[in-house]
């Protein structure tokens, strides 16, 4: 079948074009002839409905966009479709749904392909722009999950589908907790060793629940300054940490810009800095310092619809910062910026077993690393330790894994820093979702705004956004945390 559909191909460059491409041609009659010809394998046909300067783009990070713009019909056959068709076997493109706006036509559908070297059966949700005028095809822009694609052909798990290898067990949601759903926006958290979680309140600044699901303030967090009281001022208690000493406990607030120190045993909390911009997260290492990320320059009144705007048109202001340890009398310098220009800094690890530390550059879809000199405080070696969609508050793990918080992509992923391969060790699959993931990219690679796509369709059937996860080593349990009114509990399958 394979080697018909390739010989088509060539005979199609050959034949002169008879198809009606009159103007009178309806641009959604003219999409959905395409495939129509396609699924027959009718390549002659698909070939002249294009226009002798059509313009093709495959999706960006699709390894078939190397040759990107595809123009003409020859470039477009000979080009992209002579390789996906001898790359892979039983390719299809199913079209479930057409949009038409004008001459634009917006297609959502499905991929179906098997490659040959595994056998894997790849099944992946596309989006399809193109352009018609006077009845022929003058563009087309491919939006696809190009993570599964890349990971099929490599052989790497991607982030659509469980983990089926060594870097973690596939887990499921078995509860909510508290069921009573009281919390306010519980971004971060940490559990203790008595198995009391604290977790981020935005009206009391921590909560504490018990084994048993039991709620109450941890901390007076109005004795160190902290205030909610919306509209006119809002705090937003983001990342919970806690320190090398077991005895405190980290609090950055993302909207004030106040970051926290509370002790665990008698709940005294200190205001121990106040940043300028909103402080997503913070940790502290064994020397003393302490380290915090910066999302956006956001202050102020307006600071969390600033915050916000980060979120829905991308910049890069975005920053990690140091404290360097407090002298004798407890006083600490001025926080030395590390590193700028980051496109919305997240989550915060420190491997000092490794010499690493590593930051989540939540809208520049990766996490970065850095070899680390605790002592000095020196960063060096940067690099991209893994390309993976929105990553958000990061946990590191006793076997010296990242453990992920993926909001856009609804999952919970796992990292391996060395090769940089990571898996999904939790993913609520529903087919909204899929679509609002695919056009979040589509609209990512474009520059147009994103944030009206947030609502509980991108979360679904979860009680909010992903935002975070707590580690409950004893039990295995993992906790995930989030912009819900609740934590859900997860256990593994195996």
């Amino acid at each position: 079948m394979k080697r018909i559909q390739l010989t088509l191909f060539a005979l199609a460059l050959a034949f002169t074009v008879h198809a009606d491409t009159s103007a009178s041609a309806e641009p959604r009659a003219v999409v959905d002839n395409v495939y129509t010809l396609f699924a027959a394998g009718d390549v002659e046909g698909f070939a002249a409905l294009m226009a002798p300067d059509i313009v093709w783009n495959e999706a960006e990070g699709n390894p078939y966009a190397d040759l990107n713009p595809y123009i003409g019909p020859e470039a477009v056959l000979t080009g992209l479709f002579a390789r996906l068709l001898s790359d892979w076997e039983n390719f299809t493109a199913t079209p479930n749904e057409l949009v038409v706006e004008g001459d634009r036509v917006v297609v959502f559908g499905r991929y179906g392909q098997t490659w040959p070297a595994t056998g894997q059966m790849l099944d992946i949700p596309f989006v399809h722009s193109w352009t018609v005028q006077d009845g022929r095809l003058v563009a087309f822009q491919q939006y696809t999950d190009t993570a599964a694609l890349v990971a099929t052909m490599t052989g790497h798990s991607s982030a659509v589908e469980p983990a089926s290898d060594s870097q973690a067990n596939a887990y499921e949601q078995v509860a909510l907790f508290p069921a009573d759903r009281s919390l306010v926006r519980p971004e971060d958290g940490v559990m203790l060793a008595d198995g009391t979680l604290l977790v981020a309140d935005q009206v009391h600044g921590l909560a504490a629940l018990a084994p048993d699901g039991a709620k109450r303030p941890f901390g007076n967090f109005a004795s160190a300054g902290y205030v909610h009281e919306p509209p006119d001022r809002s705090a937003g208690p983001n990342g919970v940490a806690l320190e090398p000493d077991g005895v405190h406990v980290l609090v950055a607030d993302i909207f004030t810009g106040a970051i926290y120190r509370v002790n665990i045993e008698n709940e005294q909390v200190e205001r121990i800095h106040q940043h300028e911009f909103g402080a997503n997260a913070a940790r502290s290492d064994s020397s003393g310092a302490l380290w915090f990320t910066q999302s956006t320059e956001n202050s102020g009144p307006d600071s969390e619809a600033r915050m916000f705007a980060a979120v829905d048109m991308r910049s890069l202001d975005g920053a990690l910062y140091r404290l360097a340890p407090a002298d004798e009398e407890g006083t600490r310098p001025a926080a030395e910026l590390k590193i700028s220009g980051l496109a919305f800094g997240n989550g915060l690890a420190i491997d000092e077993a490794r010499g690493q530390l590593y930051v989540a550059e939540t809208m520049a879809d990766r996490i970065i690393g850095y070899r680390l000199d605790v002592k000095s405080g020196a960063l060096s070696e940067g690099r991209v330790v893994a390309e993976l969609p929105t990553p958000d508050n990061i946990e590191l793990d006793a076997a010296g894994r990242l453990w992920v918080a993926s909001p856009i992509a609804n999952a919970l992923l796992v990292v391996d820093p060395e090769s940089g391969h990571w898996s999904t060790a939790f993913h609520p699959q529903s087919p909204k979702h899929e679509r609002l993931m695919i056009e979040w990219q589509r609209r990512t690679a474009s520059g147009e705004p994103r944030l009206e796509l947030f609502g509980p369709d991108m979360w679904s059937p979860l009680p909010g956004l992903i935002t975070g996860l707590i580690l409950a080593s004893e039990s295995g349990a993992i906790y995930l945390t989030g912009l819900g009114d609740t934590l859900v509990k997860l256990e593994s399958t195996e």
